[in-house]
Order: C-alpha cells, then sequence, then structure tokens
C-alpha cells in the first residue's frame, strides 16, 4: 500500500514553494545575444575635383591675352596705314625731276638725219632705216617708269601695292594694271610685289623701279 498523503497544510506550501522555484529557474534559461562584428564598408575616395577659383583665374589670363592680342594687331594695322598716307602725300608734295626742256632735249637728239644714197633699185620687201627707226621711236610717247613706294599686305599674296608713275600716285590691287604703263599687279608680299607684263613677271620691293 502507499503511503497515506499528508494532508498538512505546511506540507503543501512547502510543495508550493518547490513548485515556483522549479518554474523560475527554468524561466532563467534564455538564449544570450551574441555581437557579431561585421566590417564597415570603406569609405569611396572624393573624385579629385579642380576648385573654380583656378578655373576662373585660367579663364581671365586667356582673355586676357586674346584682348592683347586684338589690341596689338589693330595698332599695327593702324600704324601701317599711317605709314602708307604719309608716303602718299609726300609723293604729292615732290614736284616732277624731269623737267620740260630736258623731255624736249631729248626728243631734239632722236630727230631722223637724212644720208644721201644712190639710186639703186629697189627690191620688193625693204628694211626700215636707221633713220625710220629713230624716228619711230621720236613719236612714241615717253612713259615714266612706275615706282613702288608702299605696300598693304593682308597674308595669301592679297592686299594692295602703291606706286607712283610721274606726278601721279596709283592704288592697284592684284590683277590690276598699274597706270598706262603696261604693268599689272599679280600680288602682294610682306615687303614688295610682282608685277607682270606680257607673260614676264618681276618682283619689286619698296623703293625699287622696274
Amino acid at each position: 500500500m502507499s503511503p497515506p498523503l499528508s494532508t498538512s497544510r505546511a506540507y503543501w506550501n512547502l510543495r508550493a514553494e518547490q513548485v515556483m522555484d522549479r518554474v523560475f529557474s527554468d524561466g532563467e534559461r534564455t538564449l544570450e545575444a551574441v555581437q557579431v562584428q561585421t566590417p564597415k564598408a570603406k569609405d569611396p575616395q572624393p573624385h579629385a575635383r579642380v576648385p573654380i577659383s583656378l578655373l576662373v583665374v585660367t579663364l581671365i589670363g586667356v582673355l586676357g591675352t586674346l584682348t592683347l592680342g586684338l589690341q596689338w594687331w589693330s595698332a599695327q594695322q593702324a600704324l601701317q596705314r599711317e605709314r602708307n598716307l604719309a608716303l602718299i602725300e609726300k609723293l604729292r608734295q615732290r614736284t616732277p625731276e624731269t623737267k620740260p626742256a630736258d623731255a624736249a632735249t631729248a626728243i631734239q637728239q632722236l630727230e631722223p638725219v637724212t644720208i644721201p644714197i644712190r639710186s639703186l633699185p629697189l627690191p620688193e620687201e625693204t628694211a626700215p632705216t636707221r633713220a625710220e627707226e629713230a624716228s619711230a621711236a621720236a613719236t612714241v610717247p615717253l612713259t615714266p617708269e612706275p615706282l613702288l613706294v608702299g605696300v598693304v599686305h593682308s597674308g595669301g599674296g592679297q592686299g594692295s601695292a602703291i606706286f607712283q608713275v610721274g606726278d601721279q600716285s596709283l592704288s592697284a590691287a592684284p590683277g590690276e594694271s598699274i597706270g598706262n604703263s603696261g604693268w599689272s599687279l599679280r600680288n602682294v608680299t610682306a615687303s614688295g610685289a610682282v608685277i607682270e607684263r606680257g607673260g614676264a613677271s618681276r618682283s619689286l620691293s619698296v623703293g625699287g623701279a622696274f
């Protein structure tokens, strides 16, 4: 037979305390939190940026250089124009070097001379005599030789040139004739010009006659 159960109050209080202790001891068995360390992602390196102030200074320097270049070019063009105008004024004030008396003397020296010759049968074709050649030369008007006094060069063989023909100052562009001299301007260089007539061409410098 099983022993009789105790019915005392103290016994049951003790049993209740044991049960409660067991319940609380089981509840304290909880999982402990584990801290896992993960490596931090490296921050991307910032891109190299050019300071805005440096860009502004560079832009100002470029603009200043361009401005100075344009001013220098304008000054050179103005100086060249002033020189050409001064040359034209000097040529207008210059008196003709050839006097009318000298020209008349030169024409008299070229008058034909009559030489007596025997009467011979004339051939079918006769060559002109020296007297006839001299007479023909005397009848041809003498044209003063042009003188190159200035050029306005704009690059690529273009521009204009200033010539003096007698007491006249003439300006010609490439392809134009130089007064009544029979010459025409072919192209313009920095220090002279090239002229042509009848398929022949010559290079001239400022102050040189052709």
